[in-house]
């Protein structure tokens, strides 16, 4: 009897710079200006030398602190905007008759601008694709249908995550493409869809027996059920060559792309993909900001409203929660990925269906970087990395992990493999914020099981809310803080 060990993955880098005093490269640099200024102070005055370095140390303390794996700069920064968009209103929202956005409930926040496009793709209908115009961003989602990983051998599914893992680095070489999400969506299934397909199939001439049986099914089967959905965006910008380009004709190159793309998703267990229409993505994102109506749009998808009316009547900001129409929502984000080698399920139970919650939605966002760009970095990576272990009589156990982990990807993107940066969101909605403690406790858990560390978004749950929607949002690239 033969066994299979069961293949391990990881390697993964947070990718933190080499400096003096946990610094980083900036930080040091602006050290080694800050004792220049100072010599050349006191050639003037020893008072002003004095000056120069309290001054120095009150900009450079606050650097050097980490703070659940933040800098002190960073904290403070995210506090004094989050006071200063308080003082402003900006945390509130309000739409309809009693607001300025009289015309219609307009998405919120980062979407208020956003447009959608549809385009003829002559097999599959209407294809929409979502317009960021501040970032110049252009967003297509595909609808997967995954075929589960229940009775199916550890080989296939090794398999398919190099399938995966193909398709990744085809990113890589994709023109113009920004980010890539795979979004899991779940929420509870009431029984609906089971009860409107019997209802349809159902023959009129059935025996009693049958029919009683099928009823009997029909009340008890969905107890516990749930509705999983997946999807996979894919956010395009334009070429700095090409911005004369008009939305229309960016829109219908971006799905000119997709073909080629379908394949390699399709390999890596996505079963059926298929692009979402306008009047798709306007339900999802209705569903999302109120999610009373889910039920309704579930039974009659034609009952969305178009994108441009598809935001909440009334949306709340706090430093840790979002309140939108008839949910309260928290999201958290990836603080620190799994440390060691992970498996192939190991995601699984965090991106499980959990009755406890209204809707749970988790998001991994990829961003490839460039062959070239690749190149660059993993250098740069090994040579921070010989740094950090250079500069300690006795370094630790994690720097000398780090320099191992740096230098075997070094020859890994020798030998051809990509690169990719990437993140995870997790948002859970419930009724009412005394949920919320539940749901906080409910996603620890999940992630502890999964061996990483998430964060709650403090200070940024509207924007982190709309990131795991199919709308193409790239948070850094709307970000205030540049650090």
């Amino acid at each position: 009897m033969t066994t299979t060990k069961q293949r391990t993955y990881g390697n993964w880098r947070r990718g933190d710079g080499a400096g003096l005093f946990g610094l980083g490269p900036v930080g040091t640099l602006c050290m080694f200006g800050i004792g220049l200024l100072a010599v050349f102070m006191l050639s003037v005055s020893l008072l002003y030398a004095l000056v120069t370095v309290l001054i120095g140390a009150l900009f450079l303390v606050p650097l050097a602190v980490r703070i659940k794996g933040r800098t002190g700069l960073q904290v403070l920064a995210a506090r004094i905007a989050w006071w200063r968009g308080h003082s402003r209103r900006q945390h509130l929202y309000r739409s309809g008759v009693a607001s300025r956005v009289a015309a219609h409930h307009q998405l919120p926040g980062i979407l208020a601008r956003s447009e959608v496009y549809a385009v003829e793709t002559g097999r599959a209908g209407h294809l929409g694709v979502v317009v960021i115009p501040q970032s110049r961003h252009y967003t297509v989602t595909l609808r997967c249908s995954p075929e589960g990983r229940d009775l199916v051998d550890q080989s296939v599914l090794d398999t398919r995550v190099a399938h995966l893992a193909a398709w990744l680095d085809t990113l890589a070489r994709e023109p113009g493409l920004v980010q890539a999400a795979v979004t899991v969506e779940t929420t509870p299934d009431p029984g609906t869809q089971l009860a409107a397909e019997v209802a349809a199939t159902t023959s009129p001439h059935a025996p009693d027996l049958a029919r009683a049986v099928l009823d009997e099914v029909v009340r008890t089967y969905p107890a516990g059920a749930a509705v999983v959905e997946t999807r996979v965006s894919l956010t395009y910008t334009v070429p700095p060559g090409r911005r004369a380009m008009s939305h229309q004709d960016v829109c219908r190159e971006v799905a000119s792309r997709l073909p080629g793309l379908h394949t390699g998703l399709s390999a890596a267990g996505a079963g059926g993909v298929q692009p979402m229409s306008p009047q798709s993505l306007a339900a999802v994102v209705r569903a999302a900001y109120d999610p009373a109506v889910a039920l309704d749009l579930a039974r009659d998808p034609g009952a969305a409203p178009p994108w441009d009316a598809a935001g909440p009547v009334a949306a709340k900001e706090s430093w840790d929660s979002y309140r939108h129409d008839s949910g309260v929502s928290r999201t958290w984000g990836m603080a620190e990925a799994p440390r060691g080698v992970t498996f192939s399920n190991t995601f699984s139970r965090l991106t499980d269906p959990d009755p406890q919650l209204k809707r749970k939605r988790v998001t991994l966002f990829y961003r490839p970087y460039a062959p070239a760009e690749a190149v660059r970095l993993v250098e740069n990576d090994k040579r921070d990395a010989r740094f950090n272990v250079g500069k300690k009589p006795r370094p630790s156990a994690r720097d000398l992990a780090d320099l191992e982990a740096a230098e075997q990807a070094a020859q890994e993107e020798a030998a051809g493999a990509g690169m990719v940066r990437f993140t995870l969101l997790v948002t859970a909605t419930v009724d009412t914020v005394a949920e919320l403690e539940q749901a906080d406790r409910l996603i620890a858990s999940r992630a502890s099981e999964a061996r990483m560390v998430l964060r709650p978004m403090y200070g940024a749950q509207a924007a982190s809310f709309a990131a795991g929607l199919p709308a193409g949002v790239v948070l850094p690239t709307h970000a205030t803080i540049p650090f």
